[in-house]
Formats: structure tokens, sequence, C-alpha cells
């Protein structure tokens, strides 16, 4: 009897460990730890030869390109190659269960022509969840390597070197060595540093918002002048100092009336479940995640944990994915997960079906639980208390959890109850009107899981106050508060996803990385936003000016079109990357011939002068986490260098001897530390103020709070959160 085994390959060792679990004895499993082969890192490796055929040329391919692939020499690598070699021998059949999307299916491809496996043999297979009959139906149903797919990012792998490698030579020339250019990392921090233009050309304009107490009977509500223009619950601003003081006249010599009174029912539907970038935007908002802190949780909680008496089970889908199917078998055991949960009341009559983006990937599957009966409270009692990140991976879970599970329930029904309140006296031909707004909830449906997240104003009214139709109303305490028009904010990280989401840069499987490779150099993170650096902007204006074609959004996005052609088998992949290439051609001639850039236009100059040589000290930034620090200008010439050290005023609210320092973190990010460390170890990302707590219960009363997204006061000793003063709010 052979001693042979069936061989399952696959790319990390957490998901070699679980399939082993899932199939038993009679399989083994290897990791190629990712891509163990891809084009060098030190050389261009992609050969280009001119094509003389005059048939192919008028198609639009004027060029071949030949990609040479190597493998790493690493220890790491070697290691795998020697597995993967024994593996074979051993084998008695070969499968390749690489990632179901186009990475995986270059990887696959990769392992293939390592090992010279045929090619035209179904050893391909593919599934969405760690589950032993997802695993069991692949090995079932396998399939040939896609070529089309392969191809497809092939195509991607190449036009990204194409472009990092011929842009960023003439970037060390015009504006800084060692920076870089991307085919989706540039047009991608364009985006944030149009919206800082944006921002800083913005004129914020004055206005005015109206309020009054409304009294009947013996009640009094604080409601806001309604914008006339509006058949909604609008503030109304008002523009004009003059035209202000004149209805707040109007209002302090009149009464008002009920003009309406209406109640409706209205209907809130559960949101689908999560795509990436979903994912990442609501683990932003929701947890405080990064998107690549996200994706590598996700990732860890698809390829399996421990979980006491279970073994490693995958806990979610794969999640790098745009498409919100849902299989079959997992729609009926929701629906049977709800209908015995909370009953027939909170189970639609059809299963709630989502409408995928034109360019999403219909083989794939939402972000969902494998096992809709493991509820994050049953997850928390069977995980280890020494798994690293615990808390983190159980948050994760319990939103994809909840996300999948109420996108499957009944809506959320509220009584909405509208009062519209004019006053006997018109301003001109204007009608002067309040209107007040209830919402009551009058069924949860997917909100009992998921709550309420419907988007509220803040001028809705939460009491009960009953009016009746024709009744007159008593103007009290008419006041006209003072603001002005605010700049659109600058991108979080979640919102720079959504963005790239909404232009169709990029893929699901590089959003993060994206975002993680700008914030090296080109942009900061200060108080979870994200701010241009000097290098960004300067890189970035240079590339617009020399590559506009290529850099744009639109021409972006134009690409992944045509790489989703390719996934198909509707293009051929060649001639995108010759599109690519005979364009940039032509700017690159073109940027050589330009000035450098000044480096006042480049550096970032401190008020600080070298001890040892006296030339001026630049702010740096290292490339291998983003921290900044000064450096000689006088580089190499002279080499010193030494940290950056802001300290504030604020004293250190935990041990109250230290003063607060803003520091750098890892990938550009600012935080605050005390000045005695290491002897007082307190920190925090937000920003603090001299502002003493004014809680009456606060025990410590510390002199010292946190700005907290720009609009709130937090005491880190009563745990309160406050309104940030007017005063703070103006500077």
């Amino acid at each position: 009897m052979s001693d042979k085994k069936k061989l399952v390959i696959v790319e990390s060792p957490t998901k070699a460990k679980t399939i082993s679990k899932l199939l038993g004895n009679e399989y083994k499993s290897i990791a190629t730890v990712g891509h163990f082969r891809d084009l060098s890192k030190k050389s261009f490796g992609i050969e280009i030869n001119e094509i003389n055929d005059s048939k192919v040329v008028e198609k639009g391919m004027k060029y071949e390109f030949v990609p040479n692939y190597e493998l790493s020499r690493s220890k790491e690598v070697q290691k795998v190659k020697k597995e993967l070699n024994e593996g074979k021998k051993n084998a008695s059949e070969i499968y390749i269960a690489t990632d179901p999307d186009r990475e995986g299916e270059a990887i696959g491809w990769h392992i293939a022509d390592y090992l010279k496996l045929d090619q035209d043999k179904t050893n391909r297979i593919v599934f969405n969840e760690f589950t032993k009959k997802a695993v069991l139906d692949s090995l079932d149903n396998p399939r040939k390597l896609d070529a089309n797919l392969f191809n497809s990012q092939q195509a991607r792998r190449l036009l990204d070197r194409l472009y990092g490698f011929q842009v960023s030579p003439v970037l060390w020339k015009k504006v800084k060595g060692k920076t870089s250019a991307g085919r989706v990392q540039s047009p991608v921090l364009q985006f944030v540093i149009e919206r800082e233009e944006e921002i800083e050309q913005f004129n914020p304009e004055d206005f005015w918002n109206i309020s009054s107490n409304l009294k009947y009977k013996d009640n009094s509500l604080l409601s806001f002048l309604n914008d006339p223009k509006s058949t909604k619950l609008s503030r109304y601003r008002i523009f004009d100092k003059n035209k202000t003081d004149e209805i707040v006249k109007i209002l302090n010599s009149s009464s008002g009336i009920v003009k309406d009174i209406n109640t409706t029912e209205s209907y809130r539907s559960p949101r689908p479940p999560f795509i990436t970038s979903s994912l990442q935007q609501e683990a932003s908002q929701r947890l405080g995640m990064s998107p690549d802190i996200t994706m590598s949780n996700a990732q860890q909680l698809f390829e399996g944990i421990e979980l006491e008496g279970l073994g490693s089970v995958g806990l979610i889908t794969y999640m790098r994915t745009d498409s919100f199917t849902i299989t079959e078998t997992a729609m009926n055991n929701v629906r049977s997960y709800i209908k015995n949960t909370y009953g027939d009341e909170y189970l639609p009559d059809k299963s709630n079906q989502y409408k995928n983006k034109n360019r999403s990937q219909e083989a794939h599957e939402c972000i969902r639980p494998t096992d809709v009966d493991m509820s994050p409270q049953k997850l928390k009692k069977l995980v280890s208390s020494k798994l690293d990140r615990k808390d983190s991976l159980i948050k994760l879970y319990e939103i994809i959890w909840k996300r999948f599970v109420s996108s499957q329930m009944t809506k959320a029904k509220y009584d909405v109850n509208k009062v519209i309140i004019k006053c006997d006296k018109n301003y001109l031909d204007e009608e002067l009107q309040f209107r007040i707004e209830n919402w009551q909830v009058k069924f949860q449906g997917y909100s009992i899981l998921y709550g309420d997240d419907r988007e509220k104003s803040d001028d809705e009214s939460t009491g009960s106050f009953e009016f009746e139709k024709g009744a007159k109303i008593i103007f009290d305490n008419v006041d006209a508060k003072y603001d002005q028009t605010k700049p659109p904010p600058r991108y979080s990280e979640a919102m720079l996803v959504r963005k790239m989401e909404q232009e169709g840069i990029g893929r699901p499987s590089t959003y993060a990385n994206t975002i993680k490779t700008n914030l090296k150099l080109y942009l900061e993170k200060k108080e979870s936003r994200l701010w241009p650096t000097k290098l960004g902007r300067a890189i970035s204006k240079f590339l617009k000016n020399n590559f506009s074609t290529e850099v744009s959004p639109s021409y972006t996005t134009e690409m992944e079109e045509k790489l989703d052609q390719i996934a198909t088998g509707d293009m051929d992949w060649q001639l995108l990357l010759n599109d690519l290439y005979i364009k940039l051609d032509s700017s690159i001639k073109n940027a050589l011939e330009q000035e450098r850039l000044p480096r006042e236009e480049v550096e970032d100059y401190s008020d600080e002068h070298c001890e040892l040589c006296e030339s001026p000290m630049i702010i740096r930034t290292s490339r291998s986490n983003g921290t900044k620090f000064l450096g000689c200008s006088a580089f190499p010439k002279c080499k010193n260098m030494k940290p950056i050290i802001n300290e504030t005023s604020s004293k250190c609210p935990e041990c109250n001897k230290g003063n607060l320092r803003q520091l750098q973190g890892s990938k550009g990010s600012v935080y605050y530390g005390c000045s005695e460390y290491p002897n007082c170890k307190f920190n925090s990302r937000y920003e603090p103020i001299n502002e003493t707590c004014k809680n009456p219960d606060c025990k410590d009363n510390p002199s010292t709070q946190f700005i907290v997204r720009g609009k709130n006061l937090h005491c880190i000793s009563c745990k309160t959160y406050t309104d940030l003063p007017e005063i703070v709010k103006s500077k």
C-alpha cells in the first residue's frame, strides 16, 4: 500500500494547519508563505521587445512584454522550495488551494509552473470559507487554472512595475532621491492633496441660526427656524446680519400658530452584509481600527483561530471581496437562526437581496460568519485567553456576525410625528416657520441586533409634546446664534477607502496597502485624519504637471475596467501594457526636460541648526515606519540627526509631574506622551488642552483634557465627554 498522500498547497501556515485538521491523515498541506516567486526586486524584471509584425502593430501592440520571475533567496523561500519539491515526490495527487481571487490564481499558476504540473489538469480548488463541507465540495469539483484570471493579475503586476520603475527615477532626478510613484498610490495621494487645497482655499462665510422656545400650555420646546426652501427639518442659515435682526424683532413681537400636524410611518432597511470596503469603513468608525489592522485581523479570522475543543476553526468567509452574494446554504441557515432566535416577525417573507456593482466578482461571497450559530457570546467562551489580539479579533467578528444576521432581518418601523408652526407675520414674502420632528420606534426589526443606525438630525425632538392644529404658540427667548460655514473635512482612512471604491481605483485587496504606502512619506495621520506632507505635495505637484494622464483618477479607473475585461477573456493583456508604456515614454521624455524642483518646495526646514556644522536641520521621515526626526541638511557630509520633541504646556493627567510631548508613532501617526517616561507611560492620540474637568463627581479634576474628533472634551479620570467650548472651536 502506497504511503503517498494527497497534497494541498495554500499560502499561509495557518491555512495549512486548518486544512490539515479538516481533511485528516489522507492529506498533507504545505504553505508557500505568500508570493514565493515574483519579479526581481533588484532589476526591472521585464524584457521589452519591439514587434516588427505590421498586422500586430496596427492593433496597438507595438511591444511585447516578457516577465522574468525569480524565487527569492531568503531562508524562508528556500525552505518553501524544498518543501514543495519533497511534497511533489511524495504526493499521489496535488491540489492548488490558494485564495479565490486573481492574486490567489496568480500564486497558483506560479506553483504549477515551478513544479512543472500539467496546467490542463483539473487540480485547482476554490472555496470561500474554511468549513469541512466547503473544502470537500471544492475537492469534488476541481477545475483548471484560469489563464484569464492569471493574465489579469499578471498585467496588474507588470503595470505597477512599469509605472514604479520608470517614473520613480524621474522623481529622484527632479524632486528627491529615494521617493516613489505608484499607479494607484499616486492618484490616491492626489485625492488627499486636492482636499487639502479645498480647505486652504475655503473662505468661511458668517451666518446666523435663529432659535426660540415654543411655549404651548405648560410645555416649552427649543426649536430652530426652518429653511423656507426646504420641506425637511433644516435650520435656516441667514447670511445677512440685518435680515437676522429684523426676523428676531418680528418673532419677538409676534406669536405662532400650529399650521399642520402629520403622523406617518417610515421604514429603515437593514444594511447589506460587509464587503471589503464597507468592513474597513465600519471597523474604523466603530472600533477605531485602521484598514491594514482590520484586514490583518480578518485574515486571521478567515484562516482559523484555535478554539477550545474544536482546534483551528475558520470563522469568516474570504475577506477580499466586492460581492454581496450569499450561498443558498448560508441563506437558509441565517433565516432559520433569525426565526428560532427572534421569531417570525423579524424574518421577512423573502430573503433580502442586495445588488452587486457592475465590476464586482459574482463568484465571490460577502464577508460573513462560516457558522451563524457561532455567536460572538459563544465565541468569547471558546477563545483562549492567550490568543494574541484576542479582544480585537472578537470585536471584529462581532460586527461581521451582527451585520450579516441583521442584513436578513425585517425593516425597522417608525412613527414620525411632524408639526409645522407658522409665525403670524412674514419677513417680506418669506414665511417664518418652525418644524418639529419626533421619531418613535414602532418595531425594531433589524435594529434589535445591529442597533439604530438611522442618521438622526440634531434638531429632532426626543420628548413627547402634544400639539393641536390651530393652537396659538408663544415665541420665548428668541436668539440668533452666530456661526461660520466649515470647509470639507479631511479624509480619514475609512473615508479614503470609500473614495477609492467610488472612483473605481484599486481592488479590495489593495485599498489598505495603498494608504499604508502613502503614510510612509507622503501622508501623516493627526487625530485620525490624513494630512499631506510637504514632500507629498511636491511629488503630487510634479506628477500632476508632467504625468497628468497617468495619475488622473479617470485613467486609473479605465485601467481597472480593462483589467476586468482581461479577467473575462475580452481583452489581450499585452494591449493594456502597450497603452501605458507608450504614454509613459512620451511623458518621461518631457519630464526629464523640466527643471528640478527647488529644495525649499521639497524639504521641510526646521528652526533649528546643526550643533556640529551649523547647517539648517531638516524634518525627515523614516521610510521604514514613517517616524519623523531632524537630520542635518548637509548630509552626507554631516550625518547628525536627533528626535523631534514638541513639549506642550499641558500637565500629564496621570502623574501630574511631567508635561505632555507631541511624539511620532509608526506610520506617521501623532500621539502625546509624558515627559517623565519611562517612569510614567501615559500616552494619548488626542490633542491635550488646558481645561479643568468641570464634572462635580470627578475625583481628580485634572487640569488637562483631550480634544476628541474636534467636538468633544474627554477627561481620562472620570471618563466623561463634554462639548468643546466655543472659544476653542473658533481657533
